[in-house]
């Protein structure tokens, strides 16, 4: 789209004037969402979300359908633009209105941004818990070998907010004002990524253990249907340590891995393994050691004993008691413990959400909008872990989604419409293009 603004002067060049202005005509910075949304097809994804949506809109005033609503905000999110304003422009974009499904110039153009914002307003609860249901189903469905165990990651992140956002309260753990969204992650031996399975937003922070037991109930229950022999594990910090979920879990043959407060009787149980890792210390060149044991303890609000382990990690200046509750799990102290420490990668993929696809940006005032941008970050974010998946082989394998996303979506494009084809012409000095090309290849693309 071109721009009558004034050419502007960039003194570059000592021989030749550089001017600079905005009437490329029909260029896009995103030529590779074309390659997103071609993954997108092939896997019907944003077509199973549209379809857990229901459209109270009357059909012969619809301009804009709700699966190209969600292509265009999913889209959106995933080249980096998490801002809904971000649609005044974009929705003339050549590759954007291609990647959703209409013509570059001939087609009608996107929708605006009130038009989006209504789309988040109109989710309901009904439809995020069916949107959920289609995550797993991604992970499901993901082609492998029948998995023995699938790893578990529950994890909360703090999403903060400023001004009136409906529903956000003080959380004094991180001493701010903010929402506490809860995911949920799994994972199979010898893949490399964790899969996003569940994405909520709480309407409060207190006891959630009743919703959360739900929503393992459902992840647990699709799981068996899908692989009846399959072994589960859970790993979580200690903000769910609840006796209610350790009841339910081993009443579901679910194995787990938590992290648990300290306490005098902890501390007086874990006494010895401190007082040999001491002891270890002073022995050590360097003045430092660790140490792994169990334990067996019972609380009073527990109706039985249960194994916790404890790592002793003494240091010239300090020692480190942690302890972690063990259920459902054979092994050694600190090969249960290295286990339970894997969860920390269910965080650098929270970390992605955030920092990737911006799943903190809860801007709206209504929860059910924050939510609903909640969810529509999610199903990017899934969308961008299928691409990493496809890239397996590459060096984009293990690319950060920032990442992914600077190298496979942001292409310069030209993009030309005829009465017959459209032409998209990617930058010629492209420096990956033997690998985008093995992309598009493992998705079907055909060339000539």
């Amino acid at each position: 789209m071109s721009d009558s603004q004034p050419v502007l002067n960039f003194p570059l060049l000592s021989r030749k004037a550089v001017h600079v202005d905005f009437s490329g005509g029909s260029l896009s910075s995103d030529g590779g969402l074309l390659l997103l949304a071609q993954l997108d097809r092939s896997l019907h994804f944003t077509e199973a979300v549209a379809a857990c949506l229901h459209d109270p809109r009357r059909p012969a005033s619809v301009q804009h359908s709700r699966l190209d609503l969600i292509r265009q905000r999913v889209y959106q999110i995933a080249a980096g633009y998490e801002d809904q304003n971000d649609a005044t422009t974009l929705r003339h974009d050549p590759a954007l209105k291609l990647a959703v499904g209409r013509a570059p110039r001939s087609g009608l153009d996107l929708a605006s941004q009130p038009t989006l914002s209504r789309l988040e307003a109109t989710l309901a609860e009904d439809e995020c818990e069916r949107i959920n249901a289609v995550l797993l189903s991604q992970f499901l469905d993901t082609p492998r070998r029948r998995p023995r165990t699938v790893v578990l990651d529950m994890d909360t992140s703090e999403h903060q907010t400023h001004g009136q956002q409906e529903l956000a309260f003080y959380n004094d753990f991180y001493q701010s004002t903010c929402y506490l969204p809860r995911f949920l992650f799994a994972g199979v031996a010898h893949e490399r990524d964790q899969y996003l399975v569940r994405a909520e937003l709480p309407d409060h922070q207190g006891e959630q253990t009743e919703a959360i037991l739900e929503s393992l109930q459902r992840v647990v229950s699709t799981l068996r249907e899908r692989w009846r022999s399959v072994r589960l594990r859970l790993r979580a910090d200690a903000g769910f340590a609840d006796p209610e979920l350790y009841t339910w879990l081993e009443e579901n043959d679910v194995a787990y891995t938590i992290g648990i407060g300290t306490n005098a009787v902890l501390k007086r149980l874990a006494a010895p393994l401190c007082a040999r890792a001491q002891q270890a210390a002073a022995a050590s060149a360097t003045g430092e050691a660790t140490l792994y044991g169990s334990v067996w303890y019972q609380a009073e609000s527990w109706e039985k004993k249960r194994r916790v382990l404890v790592k002793v990690t003494v240091t010239p200046t300090q020692q480190t008691v942690r302890f972690v509750l063990c259920g459902g799990m054979k092994g050694s102290p600190q090969e249960l413990y290295a286990f339970y420490g894997g969860r920390g990668d269910s965080e650098n993929r929270i970390k992605e959400l955030k920092e990737g696809v911006r799943s903190d940006r809860m801007s709206c005032l209504e929860y059910a909008s924050n939510k609903a941008r909640l969810m529509l970050a999610a199903v990017a974010y899934v969308l961008l872990q299928q691409l990493r998946r496809l890239a397996g082989g590459t060096p984009w394998a293990s690319a950060q989604v920032e990442r992914l996303r600077l190298s496979v979506i942001k292409i310069g494009a030209r993009v030309k419409e005829s009465g017959r084809r459209v032409v998209v012409e990617l930058c010629s000095s492209y420096p990956w293009q033997q690998t985008w090309r093995y992309l598009a290849a493992g998705i079907g693309v055909a060339s000539r």
